[in-house]
């Protein structure tokens, strides 16, 4: 068992700073309790000025405003939901200074959202994970943890999923087993963004940003209607900024060169009938990310740079001497550097990905109404990475991926005369088909991958509400799923340094096949104790498809595959809004049995991990979320997450290895996060508005693989945003100032460590500034 590395800046800074966000919402909490001691500010402060403030579109009232969610696919108000889910209005995100949905992660208590290459060289490659459960890798034989949402349609794949928000409506992060009325494969939780609808309203914006690394960006839209009843909504967005990790043969790391568009039609056909299309398309064409090579693996037995130096360039660089020789020809770690890559070969990293979907809401009568989602998405993605991080050819790997899935979705909403039952049923069908060709030049050898998949499900559910009396209501739901997966790899040894012949088959030939069949409970009940609080506990299941492992030498007679995996969750939330005042508080503790677990186990003398279902695990833990506007000027928000993830068992048999026990910490899941938040309003006489705002973000130390690999460990650390933004009186000109990271950390955000030796990190930009300039038409 590795040792835990001793993090270098876990200093008084950040033990101050973890109780400051700890205790910041357990204020906010205690206030309720003073509320009746400050009589005179509350007669101040009435629900009128509440609501004034709540519906605000601007400064504090954008960031306090109701917020209407679909979590339960009906609309109602966040406080009136019975679960665990934070939302954020396209307009609190813009107070906020939030532009890359990445970014929502740093304000919602235990969820973890970054960009995660992996083993891979996209820019794009998105790693979700809600309380403690997730997914590392964007292979298409293996399915996400938290499910990603757009418009009410599953995305399966994460390349791409780390996207700029644009004409965002709202978005909503669900957390727990969404085992009922969501799509699939949603152990973790949802993340759900949801668009901009057309108006009849004509509006319209231009904004460009400029900033660090000669960040430029420019968003255009345009509102309005088109004819009687029919409404268009039409964005484009291109953004580009320069790389910061430098690399001698050009194409600096990390730069951002994306293009985007989506263009909406709603058509009122009649009262009763509604009719919503939506087009996107978005593109990317990058060096790749900002890795940096920390070590060759050099020490490390049987890896690879001990390999190249023995056997391929025995004369000048074998044991002992090419462990430390500063000659060129030798690999190890004369090649590390911080702030640059030393690569020589190909790194690139380019996606393209477009999406329809047509919304039809038909209203039968008053009690009966029905929708229909019909979606196809379509992407293809290259990418390229030299991962020795040299001018050697020691690991280098190329990705040509694509994927199309076609989904629909029929919903039935009913309502009784008396109101008391409310109840959904549904019809779900999902297809994928992919391709994922690698190829792979190592030390050992050469091999060509190319790999078919398909992925095919479909699913019943229900779900109904029924009110004992207008306190109590209970709430049930059952999904029924049957799942189908394929594997057809052709896979092949081009060259070897080892002696296999090439052409020898990896994997052998032919299609693989696996099936799955489960059914999904839910149960709620919700009492509101009076207007202002609500209790509620929850049982709930979900479950993960198995896949199958695709990245694997020496040859092997069966693919190997792996199984479903299960959570059971239970929680119990409380929410408080009150009448008196902007001021809501909302918790939730969960206790979570996750069985089957995917874990990456290894077979000694192969190349490559096994995924496998050996882990048994118990996951507790809490969230708590206040937000307080006071003074009809100022606004407090604060967040805190606590999760306790702990393996019970793994269970591994010959000739499986673990690579990990039960002593190992959950990768990607911060013990704690929070953030604390502080804006004030400034309204000058001629009607202007400037609102600034200061915000910090807490999380303590975290692994980046399971392994627990000390190189890649993300440290406990604090992070400060400052921005301010001037609105003009008329809202038509708007600027923004920003400084994000302000104490100017370069943390390790990601980081990558295969069994061949060789680790790599990903690391922050640091400081950066940017300004933000719109005008509105109206």
């Amino acid at each position: 068992m590795k040792t835990k590395p001793r993090i270098k800046n876990g200093n008084k800074l950040n033990i101050i700073s973890r109780t400051l966000f700890s205790s910041a919402a357990v204020i906010s909490t205690l206030s309720v309790l003073s509320a009746n001691a400050q009589q005179s500010e509350v007669e101040e402060q009435t629900a009128e000025i509440a609501a004034a403030q709540k519906d605000n579109k601007s400064g504090v009232g954008a960031m306090m405003e109701t917020i209407q969610v679909t979590a339960r696919k009906r609309e109602e108000n966040l406080q009136d939901a019975p679960l665990s889910v934070t939302a954020f209005s396209g307009d609190g995100l813009e107070a906020r200074g939030i532009e890359n949905i990445s970014e929502v992660g740093a304000i919602t208590p235990n969820l973890n959202y970054q960009n995660n290459p992996g083993t891979g060289g996209s820019s794009s490659v998105a790693s979700v994970y809600i309380r403690g459960v997730g997914q590392r890798d964007f292979l298409g034989t293996i399915d996400n943890g938290v499910g990603f949402y757009i418009d009410g349609v599953y995305i399966a794949r994460t390349v791409g999923a780390t996207v700029d928000l644009l004409d965002v409506d709202r978005i909503e992060v669900l957390r727990g087993p969404q085992g009922t009325l969501f799509g699939r494969n949603n152990v973790g939780g949802a993340m759900a963004l949801y668009s901009k609808k057309p108006t009849e309203d004509f509006e319209a914006y231009v904004d460009g940003t400029i900033g660090t690394d000669s960040l430029a960006k420019l968003k255009v839209s345009i509102n309005g209607g088109i004819t009687d009843g029919l409404y268009g909504n039409f964005s484009v967005l291109k953004g580009t900024q320069d790389g910061y990790v430098k690399r001698p043969t050009g194409g600096d790391l990390g730069d951002d060169d994306k293009l985007a568009f989506r263009g909406g039609l709603l058509w009122e056909a009649s009262d009763d009938l509604e009719v919503n299309l939506t087009l996107d398309y978005s593109t990317e064409d990058e060096n790749g990310p900002a890795f940096e090579l920390t070590d060759s693996g050099a020490l490390v037995e049987g890896a690879f740079a001990g390999f190249y130096n023995n056997v391929t360039n025995a004369d000048t660089c074998a044991y002992p001497s090419g462990i430390t020789s500063t000659n060129p020809l030798c690999y190890n770690n004369q090649f590390v550097k911080e702030g640059e890559n030393l690569g020589t070969a190909q790194r690139f990293s380019k996606t393209d990905a477009w999406g329809a979907n047509l919304r039809i809401d038909w209203d039968i009568n008053d009690s009966l109404q029905l929708k229909s989602i019909t979606a196809y998405r379509d992407l293809d993605a290259e990418f390229a990475k030299d991962s020795d991080g040299s001018p050697l050819t020691v690991v280098h790997f190329y990705d040509l991926f694509s994927s199309s899935q076609f989904s629909q979705e029929l919903q039935l909403f009913g309502t009784t005369a008396d109101e008391k039952f409310k109840w959904i049923a549904g019809l779900y069908y999902f297809d994928e088909k992919g391709n994922n060709n690698n190829i792979l030049e190592f030390a050992i050898a050469t091999f060509d991958s190319d790999n078919d998949f398909t992925t095919t499900s479909a699913a019943l559910y229900a779900q109904g509400t029924y009110s004992f009396t207008e306190k109590l209501e209970l709430t049930v739901g059952l999904r029924y799923t049957d799942e189908e997966k394929t594997f057809d790899p052709v896979q092949v040894v081009v060259s070897s340094n080892i002696g296999i012949p090439g052409g020898t088959q990896i994997l052998p030939l032919g299609l693989n096949k696996q099936d799955a069949q489960e059914t999904t409970p839910m149960v709620n009940l919700a009492y509101k104790a009076n207007n202002e609080w609500m209790i509620y506990s929850t049982y709930s299941e979900g479950f993960r498809s198995g896949g199958y492992v695709q990245r694997i030498f020496p040859p092997l007679e069966t693919v190997p595959s792996f199984g479903p995996e299960f959570v059971e969750a239970y929680e119990l939330g409380f929410k408080y809004d009150s009448n008196n005042r902007p001021f809501t508080v909302n918790g939730a503790g969960f206790f979570m049995e996750y069985t089957d677990i995917q874990v990456r186990t290894e077979v000694p003398g192969f190349v490559g991990l096994f995924e496998s279902n050996v882990g048994n695990a118990e996951i507790s833990g809490f969230e708590l979320e206040s937000k307080l506007s006071f003074a009809d000027y100022w606004f407090i928000e604060a967040a805190v997450g606590y999760t306790d993830a702990k393996y019970t068992s793994i269970n591994v048999e010959p000739p499986l290895v673990a690579t990990i026990t039960t002593d190992n910490k959950f990768d990607h899941v911060p013990e704690w996060s929070g953030s604390l938040s502080l804006a004030r309003d400034f309204d000058f006489e001629d009607g202007s508005l400037i609102t600034a705002r200061v915000s910090g973000n807490y999380q303590t130390e975290y692994f980046n693989n399971p392994e627990n690999t000390p190189g890649i460990v993300t440290p406990e650390l604090t992070l400060w945003d400052l921005t301010a933004a001037w609105t003009s009186p008329d809202d038509i000109y708007k600027v923004d100032v920003g400084i994000k990271n302000a104490t100017d950390e370069r943390y390790i955000t990601s980081g990558y460590q295969a069994n061949v030796g060789i680790t790599e990190v990903v690391r922050e930009r640091g400081r950066q500034w940017y300004v933000s300039f719109r005008y509105n038409f109206y």
